[in-house]
């Protein structure tokens, strides 16, 4: 059993049918609220069967055909998550995309049309609720809702199988697209294959030590990224159980993502930066008092904030001295840069060296060349190390023009 990955299943869809059948009562996803509260499960079985549902759904409608894309517009939770498996069973692509605000629909909304308009999508899968407000006279302001491709609901479907579930005629094929919107407002589709999502699951497998007992807390959106591979994917290739928090419940609980991992003893936890602003800012006069209720972090061994972003070391060093007193490692916190290209580079690893930050001149690297600086320097600009190379692979840095090698010293990709 411990050989499955590599050896059995190419796709991620014969890993879910195999684990329906084979431990159909394992619990993979814990949903939680603001409360702390597990208000959704799912086991194997339970996913599987709902995906299929979806699936049945999605076939039976005229004009979605196999190799469409089909938008997931969900709000973070295990709906989100049958309806991805759903599409990869009825053979389609499937686009999660963050639904829009219902209280800011204008500044939200034109988003979700336009990730919907980019992508060509057949079809949208999504709650009530969400069907609702894309009808809305509210929405209807701020972009042309006469113009929707096909909306099912899936909040009520009946319970019905697909006639077969769709394989890929090869893994190179195109498994989901993954949008995402730059911190300058430019919005960014890769296409990801199904030898990539095995690449990259089975990277986090190794890294993190992943298999069936073992428990990863996820406090990161789910709608792109490493965000989205952690929430959708990885525990469907690994059979880890993936104990989901979305950041929005910290804004009238602060304290929920701490004491999660407190209580359930996790290991591993993934984060973004605004969740770990959050806590910074919010509970940093608060230590004492979660002391006192027993909120303890010396099980984290691992403590990884994603960054879509340069890394931001004066945050993580403050969360790092200021969870230090609740028994938080000040070597458990690292940073993986959540790159959706460079597959053969995995997380940073807890048995290896600390990472390390270096220093270089911003006036040499406008003109792709490094040089390196003391910290503290005048125009000095960290480099952290993130994520280790996998074993086997090599990796050529080149001229991004020429495509040729490079001079000591040189900037290249």
């Amino acid at each position: 059993l411990c050989m499955w990955p590599t050896m059995m299943h190419q796709y991620l869809t014969e890993a879910l049918q195999w684990r329906a059948q084979t431990d159909p009562d394992h619990v993979l996803y814990v949903l939680l609220n603001a409360k702390g509260v597990a208000v959704c499960t799912a086991t194997c079985v339970q996913l599987h069967k709902r995906a299929e549902k979806i699936a049945a759904a999605l076939m039976e409608r005229s004009g979605i055909s196999i190799g469409e894309n089909v938008v997931l517009l969900y709000p973070p939770g295990i709906d989100l998550i049958a309806a991805f498996y759903g599409c990869l069973y009825a053979g389609c692509i499937p686009v999660t995309v963050r639904p829009p605000h219902p209280q800011n629909l204008s500044a939200t909304l034109p988003t979700v049309r336009m990730i919907i308009d980019v992508s060509k999508a057949a079809c949208i899968l999504t709650t009530q609720i969400l069907t609702k407000i894309l009808r809305s006279k509210e929405a209807a302001a701020s972009v042309n809702i006469k113009t929707w491709p096909i909306i099912i609901d899936t909040d009520d479907l009946p319970r019905k199988r697909p006639q077969s579930v769709y394989k890929p005629p090869s893994a190179d094929v195109i498994a989901y697209l993954d949008f995402s919107v730059s911190t300058t407002g430019m919005l960014t589709g890769v296409k990801i294959s199904h030898s990539a999502v095995s690449a990259l699951c089975r990277s986090i497998k190794l890294q993190c030590e992943l298999y069936s007992s073992r428990q990863l807390a996820i406090c990161l959106d789910p709608y792109c990224g490493l965000g989205f591979v952690l929430w959708c994917l990885a525990s469907v290739y690994s059979g880890h159980q993936s104990i989901l928090i979305p950041p929005l419940e910290l804004e009238s609980s602060l304290s929920l993502w701490l004491s999660t991992l407190s209580q359930y003893r996790i290991r591993d936890t993934f984060c973004s930066y605004s969740v770990m602003e959050l806590c910074t800012k919010g509970l940093g006069g608060q230590t004492d008092m979660l002391k006192a209720r027993g909120v303890n972090l010396a099980c984290v061994r691992s403590c990884v904030v994603v960054a879509e972003e340069r890394p931001r070391l004066a945050l993580t060093q403050s969360f790092s001295k200021l969870f230090k007193d609740l028994g938080l490692s000040t070597r458990a916190v690292s940073t993986a840069f959540g790159s959706r290209v460079n597959l053969a580079i995995c997380l940073q690893g807890t048995t290896g060296p600390d990472p390390s930050t270096v220093y270089v001149d911003m006036k040499s690297l406008r003109h792709d060349r490094v040089r390196l600086v003391e910290r503290g320097a005048p125009q000095s600009l960290p480099l952290m190390e993130s994520g280790t190379i996998l074993p086997g692979v090599r990796v050529v840095i080149v001229n991004p023009e020429t495509r040729g090698p490079l001079g000591d010293s040189h900037l290249g990709e």
